[in-house]
């Protein structure tokens, strides 16, 4: 099979020829029919340091998100058939750990993950646990299918934001900050404001249910949300930038004992200023999400997808073959929506 591959350390990657997968008794082989391109994917290829200091084993087949058919089952799995739709939890628990024995199987302590130290969806054909297979109805789009992941990272974050009866921060408005925007109505949260450096992607958050949106490069931040909110300030923010700047900020305009939710990838370390006060002081709740639980992000997200109230076609950025793989890296920093490769 054609399979995009991790060959060695540095920038790059190679579209080769491997052998299919052969399953073992708890596992599935999934015909991919599509895969989408994530941020992460792009840090793999580009070998950031962030990438570099985590000592993935290579060579490694890169993606994670992904929709597809089961084409064989192991002797052992019992939920799954051939022919079933699945798409993929990136995470893969051992559910032999503590993590998994206490209800955090998606931060298992011996976790697998695809495209990083198993291999990914970047080809024709990929073998995956039968833990982290989620059934999916065979009406559904493929391109959407693969979506689901990144819906649910976004649905995880809000949800442990506890952003019902709340107005909500997102910062940054790729493609999970986005999904947050559109999600967070859907939870019940009052309002949603929407901050990014792009026009772009803040067009397309007001189309996605933002009721204020901020351009960080021209405006105060801080300054609008405090006259927005008549000087309160946000009950949730979700962080997905990375940016120490920007980060800070937000914990100004956080009401006290707020909940700040960071998602996005922090290269460097953190300084938070001034922490007594800004933090501890107002009793601001930091906490961080991986992923999705496993499995109550993706019950809650069934439910949503069975509603239809979730528009999956306003995040497809483009579409290609798998082939196409180089034009699809060099893009994705333009889209405003997941770039979904056909293997």
């Amino acid at each position: 099979m054609k399979a995009l591959r991790k060959i060695k350390a540095g920038p790059g990657a190679e579209l080769v020829e491997i052998p299919i997968p052969t399953v073992g008794f708890e596992d599935v082989l999934v015909r991919v029919k599509a895969t989408a391109l994530c941020k992460s994917d792009v840090d793999v290829y580009m070998w950031t340091p962030l990438v570099a200091s985590a000592n993935y084993p290579l060579p490694l087949t890169m993606g994670h998100e992904f929709m597809g058919e089961i084409v064989e089952v192991g002797k052992s799995v019992k939920n799954l058939q051939v022919g079933d739709c699945i798409v993929g939890e990136t995470h893969i628990p051992c559910e032999n750990c503590v993590s998994c024995w206490s209800g955090n199987r998606h931060i298992c302590d011996n976790m697998g993950v695809l495209g990083r130290n198993v291999d990914g969806s970047f080809a024709e054909y990929i073998k995956l646990p039968a833990v982290s297979a989620i059934k999916v109805d065979k009406t559904l789009l493929p391109a959407y299918g693969a979506l689901m992941e990144p819906l649910g990272t976004a649905l995880h974050a809000l949800t442990k934001g506890e952003v019902w009866g709340k107005s909500v921060l997102v910062l940054g408005c790729g493609i999970i900050g986005l999904m947050a925007v559109h999600v967070a109505k859907l939870l019940g949260a009052t309002r949603v404001y929407a901050v990014s450096t792009s026009p772009t992607k803040l067009e397309k958050a007001v189309k996605l249910g933002a009721d204020k949106i901020i351009n960080s490069k021209k405006e105060d931040m801080v300054e609008v949300i405090m006259e927005e909110t008549r000087g309160k300030g946000v009950g949730v923010v979700i962080e997905t930038t990375g940016n120490e700047v920007i980060i800070n900020k937000a914990i100004d305009v956080l009401q006290k004992a707020g909940r700040y939710v960071f998602v996005g990838m922090i290269e460097e370390n953190l300084t938070i200023e001034k922490f007594m006060t800004r933090v501890v002081y107002k009793e601001i709740v930091l906490t961080g999400i991986f992923g999705r639980r496993i499995y109550e992000t993706w019950i809650l997200l069934q439910e949503f997808l069975e509603t239809k109230n979730i528009d999956f076609g306003i995040f497809i950025g483009a579409e290609m073959p798998l082939t196409d793989y180089e034009k699809g890296f060099q893009q994705f920093s333009d889209l405003t929506g997941r770039l979904i490769f056909y293997p």
